[in-house]
């Protein structure tokens, strides 16, 4: 009986454990409980919302309620609303439609009067409806449609009894098709309905919608929540039976019939499937339609933009195809393809299915060009790599660029940065930098291309080859690395299945940028391709990869991780208890001492996970914030600038027009003097103007790639900071070729302004007097190389491996925000696909030696 009374309390303990960990959210309903909402039921009794990790309370409605209000409020998550949402947004609230269920509105007026044919004959009727009933387009186009005026109507308030209708005490009500028209045959009254669509008014109704807020901030809630509502949708119209059945024994506010629930699913399945397949569309165009009805009708409060009503993304519009193209596909349409295996959440198999983040990326590749792509199996990268040399596959999913791989693929621009971490055992110390790591034997694969970046980087550590993040871990543990290098995210997911006792001690400035690479005779496949890449937004792939970060990872701790480690307590525990019944008290102390210990580890466990989590969320935030933190920051030394830069001019005007009407007031003024004058504040203007255009290429960046002189991108960051260089006493050295470069030109502006202000500000510190910035710009084969040196004296070595660090910073906390180098770094890598290092150098210029610090930016095939 122990045995079971034990057995029992672990699993209803791993049940509350896994019961805490779902993310808690909240629907609320715009009406009563009936078959309208029978797809949010339906998720949540089947366990939709649950397998992806969320706790859903459905909010009952009741009047003086406002769905709209609730959400953009925060007292709830999502909601469920009408066309009237569109003015809701119009009126300022931060609301946005996820999807609309309904592709036709279900709202109706319906009469009972037999002398009401036609909507001209509603003058001087009455009219019961709510206040939302009144104000939808719809049903205010199909009366204004028929120049029917709303003065000429009697609106009375809604009472919500089709008896009124019946007992004549009101000739119209509106009501939902779903709904009275069954409640009218039953009783086997006639009636005649206007339905809005039957007058070229077919509105959406029924969105779901959230807020702006859970957009930015949860996104992976939203989207799976949204997931698991349609798929609740998906099954109720398809047992509608089984649906009505569930909701008139624990939905039923409304006491509604079985048979009239079933009616009601009916009537609602076809207006949700009207001319569509796809369950939940919406379209831009016809909620463009609504909004301008609304705005005719002068009920618009302010202009809105009616785009940021709707989520919306291009996912399924396939990209445009030449004739050579589609033909090119119709001969083939079926393409093999490599990946790189076992790194989850990116790209692994799992029961013989490709799944993860790549997995899903190529899914909208599929959408957008039509082409099916047949994943080749095998566990280990380097297999494939070899396989894709050897013409073996026509696709590599995500693969690094490379100058031996150019030989023989063509290369997208990146769409995924993965970052490297340092996984070591928990006893071992947290690492600011892998250059502290001196003689240490660290794991790395070889088959990765980092590789050989991370060994030119460190050559004072000892990195051993493995083929696979199993092997390194298997060898940290068993003491012959010191730690391994992989994957951030991949390595997550396997210390949590595995339970191991690992930890990650450091996260490497070293990541890698994957590609999808096409071998290089097929140009046409890769053109198509390249396209279908540059067609996916950046917003998609981030929305992509939260998904699968947040949901599945979430998944992965919640259950596996907490399931092992109880089931492991409970053996431990169960034992011991047998061992005590055998041994009497022999065992008693040692019993005492493995009750601690598995509390200590429950504990630790606890800890550490709700520290990972924590920490997941933060990286999934910080780069957005960075961004801005550092936007901020550049625009206000750029404003510092122009102040400096226009002191000078404009006490020139200022002086000028002061003389010429000081002469004009006391009769003195003659043409050669205001000749002069006015040329001397048409050449100030001219600078101030110049200066304007120097400064747009901060405050308006380009979105596009566009080919640039790197010569004149130099000089544009020299006019914004001429006169502080100048005021420095600073001299500019440079020996630049003609070079051209295709990339984002105010971007690398703004990368060389960080570089000379770093410089300036270790000048003014080091008290250096003769100061010297050299600059060069060279072509070297292949590559485009520019290096920067001062003569500052350096910087001191314990800090030289941080610098690209976000928030590091040697000047006080009024001076520096310590985010201009990371983000010069980031533009660099990220946006450039270029490389950028720095380094301490000695040199000689005329005859004299010095030594200051050396940035060299790398840019490569151009």
């Amino acid at each position: 009986m122990r045995l079971i009374f034990i057995s029992i309390l672990i699993i209803i303990s791993f049940e509350t454990l896994s019961a805490k960990a779902l993310k808690k959210v909240s629907l609320q309903l715009s009406w009563f409980d009936q078959f309208q909402f029978a797809g949010y039921y339906i998720a949540k009794e089947k366990g939709y919302y649950e397998n992806l990790g969320l706790d859903v309370e459905i909010k009952p409605f009741n009047f003086g309620i406002h769905a709209p209000k609730e959400v953009d409020e925060g007292k709830a998550d999502f909601g469920i609303g009408r066309e009237t949402l569109i003015l809701d947004r119009a009126k300022g609230k931060k609301i946005v439609a996820l999807y609309s269920l309904f592709q036709s509105t279900p709202l109706i007026l319906i009469t009972t009067n037999k002398n009401i044919n036609k909507v001209e004959d509603f003058v001087n009727k009455k009219i019961m409806t709510t206040d939302d009933d009144s104000s939808e387009v719809s049903i205010k186009a199909m009366i204004s449609s028929k120049k029917v005026k709303f003065e000429q109507l009697h609106f009375i308030k809604h009472t919500h009894n089709i008896n009124d209708l019946i007992n004549k005490k009101t000739d119209i009500i509106s009501a939902y098709i779903s709904k009275s028209p069954f409640d009218l045959v039953e009783r086997g009254i006639q009636y005649k309905i206007f339905d809005p669509k039957d007058y070229g008014f077919d509105m959406y109704s029924d969105f779901l919608f959230t807020s702006e807020d859970m957009i930015n901030n949860h996104f992976a809630t939203v989207a799976a929540f949204k997931k698991a509502s349609l798929k609740g949708w998906e099954y109720a119209y398809s047992h509608i039976e089984e649906t009505a059945n569930l909701i008139s024994k624990k939905y039923n506010s409304q006491h509604i019939t079985k048979k009239a629930l079933i009616f009601e699913g009916e009537e609602l399945k076809k207006l949700s499937y009207q001319d569509t397949k796809i369950l939940g569309e919406i379209k831009e165009d016809k909620v463009q339609r609504i909004y301008d009805l609304y705005n005719v009708m002068g009920l618009i409060p302010k202009k809105t933009d009616a785009k940021k009503f709707i989520y919306y993304t291009n996912d399924n519009k396939k990209i445009f195809l030449s004739k050579e193209e589609i033909s090119y596909l119709n001969k083939n349409n079926k393409f093999k393809m490599c990946i790189i295996p076992n790194i989850k959440p990116y790209s692994y198999f799992e029961k013989n299915e490709f799944k993860g983040f790549i997995a899903d990326y190529f899914k909208i590749i599929k959408e957008k060009t039509g082409m099916e792509f047949e994943v080749i199996k095998d566990d280990k990268f380097k297999n494939y790599v070899d396989l894709f040399k050897n013409k073996k596959c026509d696709i590599f999913a995500s693969l690094e660029k490379t100058k031996e791989r150019e030989k023989y693929a063509n290369f997208t621009k990146p769409y995924v940065n993965i970052p490297f971490v340092l996984i070591t055992k928990q006893n071992f110390p947290f690492v600011d930098s892998l250059s502290t790591l001196k003689n240490k034997k660290i794991g790395i694969n070889a088959s990765y291309n980092i590789s050989k970046r991370v060994k030119e980087k460190y050559p004072d550590i000892q990195f051993i080859g493995v083929e696979s993040l199993d092997e390194g871990i298997k060898k940290v543990l068993n003491n012959k690395i010191d730690g391994h290098v992989d994957l951030l995210y991949t390595t997550l997911y396997r210390l949590y299945d595995d339970n191991s006792n690992l930890k990650i001690s450091n996260k490497l400035d070293i990541d890698s940028n994957l590609r999808v690479a096409v071998r290089k005779e097929n140009k046409i496949l890769f053109e198509i391709i390249s396209r279908a890449v540059n067609d996916i937004d950046d917003a998609k792939i981030e929305a992509l990869i939260k998904s699968w970060v947040t949901i599945e990872y979430k998944k992965s701790t919640d259950f596996t991780y907490l399931w092992i480690t109880l089931f492991i307590a409970g053996v431990i525990f169960l034992a011991f208890m047998y061992r005590h019944k055998v041994l009497s008290g022999m065992n008693k102390s040692l019993n005492d001492k493995v009750k601690q210990k598995t509390e200590e580890l429950l504990k630790i466990n606890s800890e550490l996970e709700k520290r990972i989590n924590e920490e997941v969320e933060k990286n999934l935030k910080k780069d957005h914030l960075l961004q801005r933190q550092s936007k901020l920051a550049s625009m206000g030394e750029m404003l510092e600038n122009i102040a400096h830069q226009w002191r000078q001019p404009l006490s020139v005007i200022t002086m000028g027009a002061s003389g010429i009407k000081l002469k004009k007031e006391l009769e003195l003024l003659d043409d050669a003097f205001l000749t002069d004058t006015l040329e001397s504040i048409l050449k100030s203007s001219s600078y101030l103007s110049q200066t304007i255009d120097d400064f747009k290429y901060f405050f308006k960046p380009s979105k596009d790639k566009d080919k640039f002189s790197l010569e004149s991108c130099f000089e544009k960051s020299l006019n914004v900071l001429s006169l502080k260089l100048n005021n420095e006493k600073i001299t500019i050295i440079k020996n630049i070729e003609k070079v051209e470069i295709v990339g984002y030109e105010s971007e690398l502006v703004h990368v060389f302004i960080n570089i000379l202000n770093n410089a300036k500000d270790a000048f003014c510190e080091a008290k250096v007097n003769k100061r010297i910035i050299f600059l060069d710009i060279l072509k070297e084969k292949s590559k485009i190389v520019i290096k920067i040196k001062d003569n500052a004296g350096g910087i001191n070595s314990s800090i030289i491996d941080k610098i690209f660090d976000p928030y590091f910073t040697t000047k006080h906390k009024s001076q520096g925000t310590g985010i201009g180098l990371y983000m010069s770094h980031q533009i660099i890598t990220k946006h450039m696909d270029g490389q950028i290092e720095v380094l301490n150098s000695k040199y000689e210029y005329e005859n004299e030696k010095y030594k200051g610090a050396l940035f060299t930016i790398t840019f490569y095939g151009e």
